[in-house]
């Protein structure tokens, strides 16, 4: 008799109500960068043929999904200074349930701060641009050909700058700013090929990122970025130590078209001096003078020069004086700056052959060593060259300017 009275009780005081259980814990806390989130709960008494229903009442929260004993959401990154809240409805038949959710901000200025150990990539001289490109790779594992180094951190920025690499390429100082143009000036790094991808543990990029903004620095051994990703995360990047990239261009053993010894002595020319100020940061004028035996149209020979004079002044007449051949990489004061090719690009100091306004590519020198003489005659200017190529042809003659053209283009 007890017996059955006992059971008898139990079953009339068993709770047959249906309720809706949130496990996790509330209110629910996303982190301020987001990403997959879900909400656990349970269903006491379920009713059949009645779903759980899950609305967010904020635009930061998408994709929510209702799965069997959990509901799952994507949250974009947090990139405001303050923490910002939300609530998800969750209904089951006629029971609601309010979850509020709120997300924190980010504790510092970077989301990911790098030491970078590694650092490489490629000179590629003028190969695509009108400036020297160094496309620069870093992070904290070995560069390969597929960058696949297992966890690997990988960063790309495709940088141009007014420098020419030379035999052992260095990253020359300077600043550099982020450049979605696809013009690549001198002083950017392009947005087309600068990117990041951190690898799994497999070494295939488990997340990748595009750059919208940023800045590069770099002064004697050490690499400095910060830049802003797509999706608003910040990352600061540093590397010290020698910033070599290996050269990877192809140049011929000579520049010079000459087969013999070049003379001329041209008495009715035009010299076109164009100032570009500081251009090289040598607290001296940089000029490029072009000198044409004939004009309206060009033809014959020409000549364009590269010089360093000795002080800023920008006066036609300031150009007058002797200059001595100097390589790009050492520049001094009234110097020329020697010819060259490197790639398929004729740099700096140049002798070429036009025929009506167009260059005769079958002709045409580099001038590689030795020294040019500016005078000034009344109103004339004597140009003066005693040159050889880069295969010991001599280049010697003078030009009479008899017209004088300048432009100043700072």
């Amino acid at each position: 008799m007890s017996l059955i009275l006992l059971v008898s009780c139990e079953n009339q005081s068993e709770d047959t109500t249906t309720q809706l259980v949130i496990k996790s814990e509330t209110p629910f806390v996303v982190p301020f960068s987001g990403g997959e989130c879900s909400i656990d709960f349970a269903i006491k008494n379920p009713i059949a043929d009645v779903e759980l229903k899950a609305v967010a009442n904020a635009w930061w929260i998408s994709n929510v999904v209702v799965g069997d004993d959990k509901v799952t959401f994507v949250a974009q990154r947090n990139t405001t200074t303050e923490e910002r809240t939300a609530t998800i409805k969750l209904t089951y038949g006629e029971i609601e349930h309010i979850v509020d959710v709120r997300q924190s901000v980010k504790d510092g200025k970077y989301d990911f701060d790098i030491q970078a150990t590694v650092f490489g990539g490629e000179y590629l001289g003028m190969a695509s641009s009108d400036n020297f490109n160094y496309y620069v790779q870093l992070g904290n594992a070995e560069i390969n050909a597929n960058n696949d180094i297992p966890e690997g951190i990988y960063y790309y920025f495709d940088i141009y700058t007014k420098y020419r690499g030379g035999d052992k390429p260095i990253l020359p100082n300077g600043t550099y700013l982020f450049d979605k143009s696809g013009n690549c000036p001198i002083g950017c790094f392009d947005a087309q090929y600068s990117k990041a991808h951190f690898n799994d543990a497999d070494g295939n990029p488990a997340t990748s990122f595009v750059f919208s903004n940023g800045t590069v620095t770099v002064t004697d051994n050490r690499f400095e970025a910060e830049v802003t990703m797509t999706d608003g995360t910040v990352h600061h990047i540093v590397y010290e130590g020698e910033l070599h990239v290996p050269s990877v261009v192809n140049s011929p053993e000579y520049g010079s078209k000459l087969t013999d010894n070049l003379s001329f002595e041209h008495t009715s020319a035009t010299v076109r001096m164009m100032y570009y100020g500081d251009y090289y940061d040598t607290g001296k004028a940089h000029w490029s003078i072009s000198l044409m035996e004939s004009t309206s149209p060009i033809n014959g020979d020409y000549f364009t020069i590269d010089l360093i004079t000795d002080s800023l002044e920008n006066t036609p007449e300031s150009v007058v004086g002797t200059y001595t051949a100097a390589s790009d990489r050492e520049l001094k004061d009234n110097c020329f700056i020697a010819g060259m090719i490197e790639g398929v690009k004729y740099l700096y100091s140049w002798y070429y052959v036009i025929k009506d306004d167009y260059v005769d590519q079958t002709q045409g020198a580099p001038l590689a060593d030795g020294t040019i003489t500016v005078e000034k005659d009344g109103t004339s200017y004597i140009i003066t060259l005693d040159c050889v190529d880069d295969n010991g042809h001599t280049i010697k003659g003078s030009f009479n300017c008899l017209n004088c053209e300048f432009y100043d283009r700072t």
